[in-house]
């Protein structure tokens, strides 16, 4: 059965919390909850500035890429002014490797154009998804590396967006 990909809508919030667990790679959902950092990236989410993608396997979900819009007072991970949303964006395990997250950034680089100039990212440095943010032209922001919240190196990626990125 082919993968079916849809806009992400208020009431996808339990989609939203499975995926930011594997994007953040917690344990658990409760233990994503517990981090007021992370639970800021679903809770409200389908406020102005919010959009996103899941990809859909018959009834499940097996991964979705999101935006959402920060001002400087509620600042993300990856905030960088009020007008570049931050990106989240997970594939569960066993789907991996298989180009539903390649298809994920597609699809929500194309829904972001028309309103924002750019997306933002943190990820860890060792992280094999940096691949694929390359490929679609996302650049490491020179002198961004942190020490994240588990003791790691993560730096912070941002790529313009422009009508080109509109598919006709």
């Amino acid at each position: 059965m082919p993968i079916q990909f849809r806009l992400l809508t208020i009431t996808d919030q339990p989609i939203l919390w499975e995926m930011l667990r594997y994007a953040a790679q917690e344990p658990s959902v409760e233990a994503v909850k517990e981090q007021p950092l992370l639970r800021k990236y679903v809770e409200q989410f389908g406020r102005s500035g919010d959009c996103g993608i899941v990809a859909m396997l018959k009834e499940q979900a097996i991964g979705a890429a999101w935006l959402r819009l920060w001002s400087e007072q509620e600042r993300g991970l990856s905030y960088l002014d009020n007008q570049t949303p931050e990106l989240a964006m997970a594939v569960l395990p066993d789907y991996r490797q298989q180009g539903v997250g390649t298809q994920l950034l597609s699809h929500l680089i194309e829904l972001a154009t028309p309103q924002f100039p750019a997306i933002s990212l943190s990820v860890r440095a060792e992280n094999p998804a940096i691949a694929l943010y390359e490929r679609f032209g996302f650049g490491k922001i020179p002198n961004s590396e942190i020490k994240n919240r588990v003791g790691d190196i993560s730096f912070l990626m941002k790529r313009p967006l422009s009508s080109k990125d509109i598919k006709q």
